[in-house]
């Protein structure tokens, strides 16, 4: 019998950084209701809510800055686990490089020289959620952790630091870390809600509204689409095993989907009078191809995504029209006015009456 490779972890006090947003919430989901452990999350609800986790009564939130290590010290020295996902966007740090510096790069540090200098006891492992962004426009498809970075923007650079810092408190200090690159993490939670939802969020929204689905340039570049439950199974199992500890892992499916494919699947599979226009290309749309290999983590850890993008997709959508459903049902409707007066065999005088 395969032993199992979460025994370390299962009923762990994990602590999870930025764990409100969504990929975090859907984290706190697998680690709570199928490892059995205990998790705080500590959020600044920048761009995310409590809502998040309100499915999870077991998750204690904690609201602060990850900046600000009055908070976060004593939040580590109670945690042997520790999964660092807290980070400024893609589309705001352009616009704020220092803030962008300062939570994604600077709190790492922060972090992990706390880890150095106070040596909480029983600490466990340091996770730090990267990107695939640090490898710009790859020398070749699918990408594999060899590549060299490619640095395109100020997110990539900060990313990329916090990798180092990473690694460098494994190497110099002994303190037990890995890294994850994340590729286009999508999946059911993924709401337009926060403004900086990812474009399948952003098509799914548009297509069951029956509008437009706007596609930045010719449509042709590439993206490897994650599904949500392999991203997140895969960080959990970087965390539990002990073979990960001082290396960096890819989380992706190694396939790549234009974004045209991707619009017409949603398009195809909502139905109705939704269609795709194309806009100017964005300056933060520099990267032509992407897609990372997941060979390392499958040979070393045993991990690889199982889910394939349509399958995702229409999985997404489920859920879509469940919440649609529920948030239908959940909402108070007024009473109709009175009805008016009618003849007829069986007919009378009547009101309305609220519709369920």
């Amino acid at each position: 019998m395969t032993s199992d490779p979460y025994t370390e972890l299962r009923g762990g006090r994990v602590l999870v950084t930025g764990g409100l947003g969504f990929i975090g919430a859907n984290l706190c989901g697998f680690l709570v209701r199928t490892l059995g452990c205990r998790v705080t999350v500590l959020d600044d609800l920048s761009n995310a809510s409590r809502a998040a986790v309100s499915h999870l009564p077991e998750v204690e939130v904690v609201v602060g800055d990850v900046r600000d290590m009055t908070v976060v010290e004593p939040l580590l020295a109670r945690h042997p686990w520790i999964i660092h996902l807290a980070c400024r966007t893609i589309l705001t740090c352009a616009a704020d490089p220092e803030g962008d510096l300062s939570v994604n790069a600077q709190s790492t540090l922060r972090i992990l020289e706390s880890l150095r200098r106070n040596r909480p006891a029983g600490l466990r492992r340091f996770v730090y959620a990267s990107s695939t962004s640090i490898y710009g426009n790859c020398r070749h498809l699918p990408t594999d952790e060899l590549d060299p970075p490619n640095i395109l923007n100020h997110y990539a650079a900060t990313k990329l630091l916090g990798e180092h810092y990473t690694m460098l408190y494994y190497m110099a200090y002994g303190v037990p870390t890995a890294c994850v690159r994340y590729s286009n993490v999508y999946g059911p939670g993924q709401t337009t809600r926060n403004p900086y939802c990812g474009v399948i969020g952003k098509f799914f929204d548009a297509a069951g509204e029956g509008g437009v689905l706007t596609v930045h340039g010719d449509g042709e570049q590439t993206r490897d689409y994650t599904f949500v439950d392999d991203a997140v199974e895969g960080t959990a199992l970087v965390v539990a095993a002990p073979q990960a500890v001082g290396d960096v892992f890819n989380i992706g499916t190694g396939v790549e989907t234009s974004v045209n494919v991707l619009a017409q699947e949603i398009v195809t599979l909502i139905g109705g009078p939704s269609r795709i226009e194309h806009l100017d290309r964005r300056d933060i749309d520099n990267i032509r191809r992407r897609a990372l290999s997941p060979e390392k983590i499958r040979v070393r850890l045993g991990w690889q995504p199982r889910v394939r993008l349509r399958e995702g997709l229409r999985a997404t959508a489920a859920a879509q029209r469940a919440a649609s459903e529920r948030a239908h049902i959940a909402a108070p409707t007024a009473p109709t006015a009175p009805g008016p007066l009618a003849t007829g065999a069986g007919v009378g005088v009547g009101r309305g009456r609220p519709t369920s």
